[in-house]
């Protein structure tokens, strides 16, 4: 293995853990709600507002996360932001031990302090490894966000278990965990990436709306995460009110679509950089809507096992073709902002794109709900989401020429 292959490798492995721990507390609270909405005499709004307080971060301040890291660099930015994760979790045992006053406060800015480090993390590692492996970022983005979303399965699993064991010490240990990535990262931070010579603050992002290509993939990425967002939401209720699953059986359910989609982000990253990203879009949302065509169908027309079994099929070839629509937006947004802003400003622009998918993920469960409490139908409120997902199709074929030529005219010149 040459040097530059063990550098990066070691930058990998260390991205690989932050990810992991990241995305290992995003949900990690799910099955502690229960139990905080009896200590603090919690409302179902306050309850699932911890879960949603935590994209709000991203959204607010995707793009001064890029722009931090574009300035200070990945390697920093991202050690500097696994403290910040830690101390979050001790946060949480402060609220959950009442030792001061107001703690439902104190959760929320818990949450805040958690999405906002976590935010950080997702875009300083994905610009660090936007330069680390230029024409191979759609496979090592995809390996990323695959143990991403291992670790947001895990998550839960291992806060019930903890939490039941020792309560607010279960937080405690999440921290140590993510404590225990800190030298880690703090060893590769200079193979993570530095500063950006090429870097700008006076860059706009206005132009993240001006430019064609960047305005289009942005809305592209944010139907992805409004249909995953609104699945997350949608599909516990589905199973339990319509065809009465109990609670172990909805996370066998949940545990496969996170599966698929896990084992897709690597696949299609892989094939994204083999073939390019376009036609993996086109397929990814064409079975995207076939299988939400699928779910709404099922839900009106069957019911028993078979249904049953025919959700599990759907809802993991959903999570499985999102993938595929959503992996190959990341060497996208890579090309399109290298075209248009020149290099140096990677971070900035997945911050911006960050921005873009937690949009997205605060929206889509406030689509389902409404739809669901106005015409009582589940079937109609999950099949209905293929109504946008048929827009990103038309998007993204009315499009696909510009979009592979950006893709392809930046790959060619950094094969040179």
């Amino acid at each position: 293995m040459s040097t530059l292959e063990s550098s990066h490798q070691k930058a990998f492995m260390a991205l690989f853990f932050a990810f992991f721990v990241n995305f290992l507390g995003y949900a990690f609270i799910v099955p502690i709600l229960p139990a905080w909405q009896t200590q603090f005499s919690l409302n179902a709004t306050q309850a699932t507002l911890l879960v949603s307080l935590w994209a709000v971060p991203l959204f607010l301040f995707g793009p001064l996360t890029g722009r931090i890291t574009d300035r200070h660099g990945a390697g920093r930015t991202v050690a500097v932001s696994l403290v910040l994760l830690a101390a979050s979790s001790g946060l949480y045992v402060v609220a959950t031990k009442e030792w001061v006053g107001r703690p439902f406060a104190l959760l929320a800015l818990a949450r805040l302090l958690h999405g906002a480090s976590g935010a950080t993390i997702m875009t300083a590692g994905l610009a660090s490894a936007s330069q680390l492996w230029p024409t191979r970022f759609g496979e090592q983005a995809g390996k990323l966000l695959g143990i991403a979303a291992i670790g947001g399965l895990f998550g839960p699993v291992l806060g019930g278990f903890l939490f039941t064991w020792g309560e607010a010490w279960a937080f405690a240990a999440l921290g140590c965990l993510t404590l225990a990535v800190v030298p880690l990262v703090v060893l590769a931070r200079k193979e993570i990436g530095g500063p950006l010579e090429g870097s700008s603050a006076s860059v706009s992002i206005r132009v993240f709306f001006q430019d064609a290509i960047l305005f289009r993939v942005g809305v592209l990425l944010a139907i992805t995460t409004v249909a995953t967002g609104a699945l997350e939401a949608g599909v516990p209720l589905f199973l339990n009110d319509t065809l009465g699953l109990s609670s172990a059986q909805i996370g066998g359910v949940l545990l496969v679509m996170v599966l698929m989609q896990g084992i897709g982000s690597v696949v299609w990253g892989r094939l994204v950089d083999q073939k390019g990203p376009t036609r993996y879009m086109v397929i990814g949302w064409t079975f995207v809507v076939l299988s939400l065509l699928g779910v709404g169908a099922t839900g009106a027309l069957l019911e028993g096992d078979m249904a049953v079994f025919a959700m599990i099929g759907l809802l993991g070839v959903f999570q499985f073709s999102i993938a595929a629509a959503q992996i190959p937006m990341l060497p996208m947004i890579d090309t399109a902002t290298n075209r248009a802003l020149g290099e140096g400003n990677p971070g900035l622009a997945f911050g911006v794109f960050g921005a873009a998918w937690a949009a997205g993920t605060i929206l889509g469960p406030l689509l389902v709900g409404p739809v669901f409490d106005l015409f009582g139908s589940w079937a109609l409120a999950l099949g209905g989401l293929a109504v946008p997902a048929a827009g990103a199709l038309f998007i993204t074929l009315s499009n696909r020429e510009v979009l592979r030529d950006c893709y392809e005219t930046e790959i060619q010149k950094r094969q040179l």
